[in-house]
């Protein structure tokens, strides 16, 4: 094997590798017996992956469409999951030693959800001037 197929082989397995830690991070976040601060501090830790993936993303020259595919794909499992915790804070209290609140967990999934549609949607024209009005002022 020369060079070029063992970086290629290397950084397959540094992704399958994050594939199966966010699979972890997941069963963690939905394990009701786990302590909801446990489980929220989990979920930061799968949004981090994401994030991580992202910036290597970015530095890219040409993403691979699987690290494309896998970025999505853990995109989608972190808004999945923090949907579900959303779900799961029933007291609005229960966040208080995060100093967080169910709101600030809505925020981050919308934040998520942003990221989403900027990496893997295609951006209608009437999305586009909507965007650039709300963001600019700008009409076109």
């Amino acid at each position: 094997m020369n060079q070029v197929e063992q970086r290629v082989e290397a950084e397959k397995a540094r992704w399958r590798t994050a594939e199966r830690f966010a699979e972890v991070l997941d069963e963690e976040i939905k394990a009701p017996h786990r302590p909801l601060l446990v489980r929220v501090i989990t979920w930061f830790n799968l949004c981090r992956l994401s994030q991580e993936l992202e910036k290597e993303l970015v530095l890219a020259e040409q993403p691979a469409p699987a690290d494309l595919q896998l970025h999505r794909a853990l995109l989608s499992l972190a808004i999945g999951s923090g949907e579900f915790l959303v779900l799961s804070c029933a007291e609005a209290g229960e966040l208080k030693p995060l100093h967080l609140t169910s709101d600030s967990l809505a925020a981050k999934i919308e934040s998520l959800r942003i990221t989403f549609e900027q990496w893997h949607t295609e951006l209608k024209p009437e999305r586009q001037r909507a965007a650039l009005q709300e963001v600019f002022g700008v009409t076109s």
